[in-house]
């Protein structure tokens, strides 16, 4: 605890040797050379792309704009080694090397400094950033462990999302977007300012219906809406400090397939199944400019994040041929006596179960089964009916200090502190309320060994309540034998640490409102007077943390109008936890590895001032073990041997753009041979008019292919998708 008292005060102590530097927060760098793109995520430095410890894309405004893209995850697709895909309709999953495919854990996602990885049920919501597109300047891709700068869950990288800054807009904007497969947004924006303070706030909504192929029969019912609220003011309070202030939030539901609920197979709908969410978040920023050899950063953050899936059917037992009552016995207690003496194990259970209907009771709790049955079927109740809702609040608390120094005319010194507080409330995944409390110690040196020879050293060592202790290394070389050329060996290691949920599940599913003597009289029909539904599960606490160790070897290069990036790498990820924890079904285990290894290429080239093409491409092996041949295909399936990407922007004139975006996936999974290939066409045009600005762009996304996406029911009955959008800003 001592630690935590004079680490941050040892931060803000000044360095007075060295000579001057520049710390630039949007960048870009216009001392030396004017073309030279600074980085800032890898090592929370701000660097040239050249000298960083990492492989890094940088996705910024004039791409994103290019893409026409309307949700954020479509972004990603520029990423090389990234898979970014709607493996169900509504649900956008972005992985990079593609290792899961709905259960995505091992990758940190941030806005403006402030995590979106969720810290109760481990997962990264992309439809729920409280953020549109048009308020993003950039995004920066850390590709590689770098929980030496981030700490744990920082496993397979960093996706950095930096908003645009209050005074980099000016005005209001109105805009539209509408297209087929029910695409309906709007949003509206306005940013003003007086003296030294600016601030920017956007409200928007967006809506679409998904994939449109029915599924099994049915309607998908992947449909989404979305609302959102962001804002951001920026205050010079004086020479040296500024302060900003960030807030917002959002809401969002989503329909779900009957088919693929949960408790599909158990329920005769009422309520169609849905999922909805709400989210809230403030932030507070201070930067003070000691001196121009040294910068302190404090940040404070909170936020609220409530998920719910509900439904509400009549429940019963399927393909046994017994009356309706029987469904009664799935929130029986001696049904859940059954599940118990079966070791909470699915496939004994169901045949237990059956085994009583045709060969008779075995066990004195399957002769109590069948007299709960007797009692059920004799009294005259049809099937039981009610509401079910699976519930989680999740909560952070965030204060971090980070003071970056110059030591020497040939060295920075990074040094942070942080403190976390996150929390779990559900009467569904936890039986009480769960807190995890942490604290971090992390650090960043980078030394110019020699006029061409760099190297950066990284740490951070971090303590929660439910993992303990652990320390996450980094090391690189960066050899820069031209100004704007180097070669750069990387090692890094990174834990991804277990959740509240992992490491505390408790899992009860109480049924609402139950019909008839199911709810007046429990005790006498159903054995217990607080009905749940009888699988129960609870996890052991015993989860470890998963590794990973990556060795990369990279080349970058910028050679007039051509600049490119080259990465080797190798991979091993072991003590994986390859289940799909679900509500029914809770078996953990870190039984699972994964060897990665492959190579990775991004260019860009400004064929002319008003020409930009930019292509990116891998090529990966992955190998999976496990003792269950199914985990290993769930580890497999999002992770596409070939990926690539090919974007042209071309500025017609001041008015008119146009685009084109070419974007492959091949060979996901070891047996599955599905081609995922789409070509966009982008076209924008601007005009002034007498008080206003007003932008209209069409955009069409055509399927290549007809294989369907990751699953082989995510098909849309047509091959186009497009939109139609217009702003107009005052």
């Amino acid at each position: 605890m001592k630690a935590l008292v004079v680490a941050p005060l040892l931060l803000l102590v000044g360095f007075t040797a060295g000579t001057a530097f520049a710390f630039d927060d949007k960048g870009m760098s216009f001392a030396g050379d004017s073309a030279m793109t600074l980085v800032l995520t890898p090592a929370r430095l701000s660097q040239p792309q050249s000298q960083v410890p990492a492989s890094v894309t940088i996705i910024d405004r004039e791409l994103i704009e290019a893409t026409g893209a309307r949700e954020i995850y479509q972004l990603l697709q520029l990423v090389p080694g990234m898979s970014a895909i709607k493996v169900d309709g509504n649900v956008p999953t972005v992985s990079y090397h593609g290792t899961q495919s709905r259960d995505v854990r091992r990758l940190q996602v941030m806005i403006d400094g402030r995590s979106q990885y969720l810290p109760g049920l481990s997962r990264v919501l992309w439809n729920d950033f409280p953020l549109e597109i048009e308020d993003i300047e950039r995004i920066e891709v850390t590709r590689g462990p770098a929980s030496a700068a981030y700490g744990a869950n920082a496993f397979q990288g960093v996706i950095n999302i930096i908003s645009r800054h209050p005074q980099d807009v000016s005005g209001a904007t109105v805009a539209v977007r509408s297209g087929n497969n029910g695409v309906q947004d709007w949003r509206v924006s306005s940013t003003g300012g007086e003296g030294a303070v600016s601030s920017r706030i956007t409200v928007a909504s967006r809506d679409d219906d998904g994939y449109s192929v029915p599924y099994a029969g049915e309607p998908r019912r992947d449909e989404k809406s979305i609302q959102t609220i962001n804002s951001r003011t920026h205050i010079e309070v004086s020479q040296r400090d500024s302060l900003e202030l960030l807030a917002g939030g959002s809401r969002r539901s989503l329909g779900l397939s009957t088919e693929q609920s949960d408790f599909g197979q158990y329920t005769d709908f009422i309520e169609l199944p849905e999922n909805r969410s709400d989210e809230a978040f403030a932030q507070l920023r201070w930067k003070r400019q000691v001196s121009d050899r040294q910068q302190v950063k404090v940040q404070l953050y909170t936020q609220y994040k409530r998920t719910e899936d509900s439904l509400a059917g009549c429940f019963t037992i399927p393909d046994v041929g017994l009356p309706p009552a029987a469904g009664g016995l799935l929130f029986s207690k001696e049904l859940r006596d059954l599940f118990e003496e079966n070791n909470r194990n699915w496939a004994d259970t169901e045949s237990a179960f059956t085994g009583i209907f045709s060969a008779g009771p075995q066990t004195p709790v399957e002769a109590s089964v069948l007299a709960r049955f007797n009692t059920l079927a004799g009294s005259g109740l049809g099937a039981p009916c009610g509401q079910l809702n699976l519930g989680i609040i999740e909560k952070r608390h965030d204060l971090e200090i980070e003071n970056t120094i110059q030591l020497t005319a040939t060295s920075r010194l990074l040094l942070g502190a942080n403190l976390r507080l996150d929390q779990g409330e559900s009467e569904v995944y936890v039986s009480e309320d769960v807190s995890n409390f942490s604290q971090s110690l992390f650090g960043n040196l980078e030394v110019q060994l020699a006029p061409p020879l760099f190297l950066n050293l990284g740490g951070y060592w971090e303590h929660d309540q439910l993992n303990g202790s652990y320390f996450n290394p980094r090391g690189a070389v960066i050899y820069q034998f031209l100004p704007s050329q180097s070669l750069r060996l990387v090692y890094a290691e990174a834990l991804r640490t277990m959740d509240i949920y992992e490491k505390r599940a408790d899992i009860h599913i109480l049924p609402k409102h139950l019909s008839g003597g199911y709810g007046t009289d429990p005790v006498a029909n159903l054995g217990w007077a607080t009905p749940e539904l009888f699988p129960t599960q609870k996890s052991d606490g015993r989860l470890k943390p998963e590794s990973i160790r990556s060795t990369e070897l990279g080349y970058y290069a910028r050679v007039s109008s051509l600049e490119w990036d080259l990465r080797v790498f190798r991979e091993q990820l072991d003590s994986l936890m390859s289940e799909s924890l679900g509500p029914l079904k809770f078996q953990p285990s870190n039984d699972g590895s994964i060897n990665i290894q492959g190579a990775e290429m991004q260019l860009s080239w400004r064929l002319h001032p008003r020409h930009l093409l930019r292509v990116t491409g891998s090529r990966i092996s992955t190998k999976a073990e496990h003792p269950d041949a199914v985990l290993v295909r769930t580890e497999q399936t999002l992770a596409a041997e070939n990926l690539a990407s090919a974007l042209w922007r071309f500025d017609m004139n001041q008015n008119w753009m146009l685009a084109a975006n070419w974007h492959l996936a091949d060979s996901w999974g070891r047996r599955n041979q599905n081609k995922y290939e789409r070509a966009d066409f982008h076209i924008a045009f601007r005009t002034r008019l007498p008080h206003s600005t007003l932008e209209v762009s069409a955009l069409v996304q055509h399927l290549l292919t007809d294989d369907p996406i990751v699953r082989h029911y995510n098909l849309y009955k047509e091959d186009n998708l497009y939109w139609l959008a217009a702003a107009v800003s005052f």
